[in-house]
């Protein structure tokens, strides 16, 4: 598209293609701790035959199905394709834990600690899906959101604690079912070397589960309508707002994700800076926003100028609307030959 083109025409003349794969390149230096809530994503493929003769519901044919390790599994894996070392901190349920599944999803570079929860499953996300348009037909949550006791949490804590000084980020994927706790929030802003943070509203949380959960970030990512829902309003001053919420957490970098529109960032010093999406095939939003995070916090960790945050970003989204919810993860190869690709 041309407003792309053009876009990248005025990129070129700014930076030069060697200091973005510098930037990638130096990730790998850093040891990184991610925490949040693992998501077990099932995608059920159906096909629609028709309406049920005794009730107005639409009835489908199974195909087929795909299990994925989504949510905070997804962002560590994604992590662990960039960083050095990756230590993945998360909650499982103590029935239906899919605790080998997820132990055979998980990179080798990944060392990780499981806690369980009591009497609890680990999260399912059943997407029913009709296997021809990909169009989802609805979803079932199987859940318990109650998160740790409070026994459990204080342990978390004193692990973490105990292994935080070897690590250069802290990364919080926050799918607010519960793995972090207010009391995690307090210690990760209180301990954490650098804190990037990402809150999602879900269906499972809409309503009570915004950025302003936590009052201190050294960098932070949401959706627009994540924006919406922390400022209570459809109408924003998108600059106005970013500002106002990168001064209460005081993040280096605060940005905000905005689907085919692409993403805004504003910084510590009032920069304020706009990067168009370069996503050209969408085959499936879900994990597009993990993955984004996932590599612009180690971006952010390494305090690279705005417009590049957002350009690996956003190249980083392109590539994972393109896969089937979280199959496989971002890898540092395809983001450097997107990149190539649109620069050379």
């Amino acid at each position: 598209p041309e407003e792309i083109n053009n876009y990248l025409e005025l990129f070129r003349s700014r930076y030069n293609l060697d200091e973005i794969l510098q930037i990638l390149d130096k990730m790998a230096n850093l040891n990184v701790l991610v925490i949040g809530d693992t998501i077990i994503d099932d995608y059920q493929y159906c096909k629609a035959i028709g309406i049920s003769s005794k009730d107005p519901a639409l009835v489908v044919k199974y195909n087929s199905h795909d299990i994925f390790a989504g949510g905070v599994i997804a962002v560590a894996n994604h992590v662990a394709n960039f960083a050095k070392s990756v230590k993945l901190v998360t909650v499982l349920g103590e029935r239906d834990s899919y605790e080998d599944f997820i132990k055979s999803q998980l990179k080798s570079t990944i060392s990780f600690k499981f806690a369980t929860q009591p009497n609890s499953p680990t999260i399912v996300k059943r997407r029913f899906i009709d296997g021809y348009s990909f169009n989802k037909l609805f979803e079932v949550y199987v859940m318990d959101d109650t998160g740790l006791p409070k026994e459990k949490d204080i342990e978390l804590q004193n692990y973490i604690k105990n292994e935080i000084s070897n690590y250069d980020l802290v990364i919080a994927a926050d799918f607010g079912h519960g793995a972090i706790s207010k009391d995690m929030v307090s210690f990760l802003e209180t301990y954490s070397p650098f804190l990037s943070v990402n809150t999602q509203a879900n269906a499972g949380n809409r309503g009570f589960h915004t950025i302003s959960r936590y009052s201190r970030a050294d960098y932070a990512c949401i959706a627009e309508h994540e924006l919406m829902l922390e400022m209570r309003t459809q109408n924003i001053n998108l600059r106005q707002e970013m500002m106002n919420i990168r001064n209460k957490l005081g993040c280096y970098q605060f940005v905000v994700t905005r689907g085919r529109n692409g993403c805004a960032i504003c910084d510590k010093y009032g920069e304020f800076v706009h990067v168009p999406a370069f996503a050209q095939k969408v085959v499936d939003r879900v994990g597009a926003g993990d993955a984004f995070l996932s590599v612009a916090s180690l971006a952010s960790s390494q305090k690279v100028p705005n417009e590049i945050l957002c350009f690996i970003g956003n190249v980083v989204g392109a590539l994972a609307v393109e896969i089937i919810g979280n199959k496989k993860s971002i890898d540092k190869l395809s983001v450097k030959k997107y990149i190539v690709s649109l620069l050379k």
